[in-house]
């Protein structure tokens, strides 16, 4: 026990092993000592707590330890070991300066820190658009304040102990405009539960402020807390899913597992914020295994050695909603998620699942390899095996080959559902926009049509990318944020006009954007839809081959209805036959 209590360095980078035969389970687990470096020269501790056999991107509680505790005491004392133990979350503990919260602008610095760097995955495969965060006592105002200040931090709040908020830091949320033009601090949800002994005039300041930033409801009472219940409204990219909830009790009277539960089940459980805009976008789904989504696994050789001795044991999820007919073939779409992503969460975070549901077709959502390579990211040395992503290349000695793993998966997938042969199509975000691009290049004859996001290259890791390869005509929709900073220059940037100008010369297409400029707010673009600029590229006989989006106010981010345009303006207008590989558009044969 008490060589359990004692917090372990975290081991070197290089030393780690992928084991292909649980090839997303996390690598570690125990409990782990983490230095946050603040600011250059500020570096404060933290806690982690991974439990045994957790798998990639699980959900992520931060739980700051109070005044005076020992931070392994506390995560014990308070519940959330056995929820982390129990319900297959990871822990991080946020620990006051020299035993006390004490300087507030220092803490919430340290908090913001510590955010971003689990972000980045050190050791541990967290998932930021899960991460939720539970403060007590003196630490609940500063991260109250945190939150309110930076919300795209964080898909849940509990603030057990909070003193409320000033009428001054009310009306300078209400007045200060986010990263979102006309969007103040205090229009963005934030789904919180709050706990104070008395209901004093700053605690009622705080949840009147929550009341209006998520939409609330009337009043109900639960189990001696007082809960609004979100309106109901919304929209596909951002639902209205934010509780508010108080209870009257002090924090010592909020620990233990019991109490853990109702918190997690009542605020955080199914809610998400996902990347969307300068906020995030904030969603609430059911779990996919209720929603009728199942899980396959199987063993696939990476394609290094002749002999097949390289398989990794690889998974994927399917969903074939209710609304589709199965009375037919099914089209059906493979959905590609981001480095770091996973084949879990890809199909919510993306929308897909959304829009299958919605048209009645399958969905496929693959795990992408696990590259093995050290990372050096935010004063950090961590790992790329916390950061499953695309490999779009050539096999490698400890690293699958991915387009192998695709060829599998098309012929698994036709064998065991009834899918439309000639309906079949690609999508997927950053890393899996890259994935939906190379599945353009390198095998055309497969898809009807594709749609990468967050993307502009084929394959971003070889020094010398294959070649498209010849085939049939392949439409691609490809979509770039305007607030995207990690592709930042859009389509104007060498490498996205470069598969511009392939396609343009593969499929003799007529240029679509003559003088174009990036984010010139559509002066040169073919039409312009609400935020989408569109740009296209058609045949002679005028069919859009190619079309280039750029999203106004999107992030490095993937939106339903973007998911949903695609489906209903581009995948539903595009067949090919299985047999001579020959492309239609509107049911007409397309000629070059």
């Amino acid at each position: 026990m008490k060589d359990q209590v004692k917090a372990q360095a975290l081991p070197d980078a290089e030393s780690l092993t992928i084991d292909p035969e649980h090839y997303y389970r996390q690598v570690l687990h125990g409990y782990y000592q983490f230095d946050c470096t603040v600011k250059e020269g500020v570096v404060r501790s933290a806690k982690f707590y991974i439990p045994e056999n957790t798998v990639f991107n699980q959900p992520t509680v931060f739980v700051t330890v109070p005044d005076g505790e020992e931070s392994w005491e506390f995560l014990v004392k308070s519940g959330w070991k056995q929820m982390a133990d129990v319900r297959q979350l990871c822990i991080v503990l946020m620990e006051p300066e020299n035993g006390a919260w004490s300087d507030e602008e220092a803490d919430i610095a340290y908090i913001t820190a510590l955010n971003e760097d689990v972000g980045f995955r050190p050791f541990f495969c967290a998932f930021s658009s899960n991460f939720y965060g539970v403060a007590y006592g003196t630490a609940a105002d500063a991260f109250g304040k945190q939150a309110r200040r930076f919300p795209k931090c964080w898909a849940g709040a509990a603030l057990l102990g909070s003193l409320g908020m000033t009428e001054d830091e009310k009306e300078t949320l209400e007045k200060t405009e986010t990263k979102v033009p006309g969007v103040a601090f205090s229009q963005v949800q934030m789904p919180v539960w709050i706990a104070a002994g008395e209901k004093m005039e700053d605690v009622e300041r705080e949840l009147t402020f929550y009341r209006a930033a998520n939409h609330s409801d009337g009043v109900r009472q639960d189990g001696g807390c007082e809960i609004w219940d979100p309106k109901k409204g919304g929209t596909v990219d951002e639902h209205w899913c934010a509780e508010v909830v108080f209870d009257r009790r002090k924090w010592e009277d909020c620990l233990g597992f019991d109490y853990d539960c109702r918190i997690y089940d009542t605020v955080f459980a199914g809610v998400y914020r996902y990347p969307g805009n300068g906020n995030g976008a904030l969603r609430k789904n059911a779990d996919i295994r209720s929603r009728g989504f199942q899980k396959f696994s199987e063993k696939v050789a990476g394609g290094y050695y002749e002999d097949g001795r390289d398989a990794y044991r690889r998974e994927w999820w399917v969903y074939l909603p209710e609304s589709a007919d199965r009375t037919k073939p099914v089209p059906a779409v493979f959905v590609f998620h981001g480095a770091g992503g996973s084949c879990d969460e890809i199909a919510d975070r993306s929308g897909w699942a959304y829009v299958a549901e919605k048209y009645g077709f399958l969905i496929i959502c693959p795990g992408a390899s696990v590259p093995n390579r050290v990372r050096r990211v935010s004063n950090m040395v961590t790992n790329e095996m916390f950061r499953s992503m695309w490999n779009t290349g050539n096999p490698q000695k400890e690293r699958p080959a991915d387009m192998l793993f695709l060829d599998y998966l098309y012929s698994w997938l036709t064998e065991h559902y009834n899918v439309d042969r000639s309906r079949i199509y690609a999508s997927g975000q950053s890393s899996g926009g890259m994935m939906s691009w190379a599945c353009a290049a390198y095998r055309p004859d497969y898809f009807a049509a594709t749609a990468p996001v967050s993307a502009k290259c084929i394959d971003i890791e070889s020094e010398h990318p294959n070649p498209p390869v010849d085939g049939s005509i392949i439409p691609v929709m490809t979509n770039l944020g305007l607030e995207d900073r990690a592709f930042q220059g859009g389509y104007a940037t060498e490498d996205a006009k470069e598969l511009v100008d392939h396609w343009c010369s593969r499929f003799h297409l007529e240029p679509g954007w003559d003088g174009y400029t990036y984010a010139d707010g559509g002066k040169h673009c073919s039409f312009q839809d609400g935020l989408f600029t569109n740009y296209l590229f058609r045949t002679k006989d005028g069919v859009p081959i190619l079309r280039c989006v750029e999203t106004a106010t999107k992030a490095h981010a993937i939106w339903p209805s973007e998911c949903e345009m695609a489906w209903t303006q581009w995948f539903s207008k595009f067949s090919k036959d299985p047999e001579t590989k020959e492309l239609y558009y509107e049911g007409k044969k397309v000629e070059i």
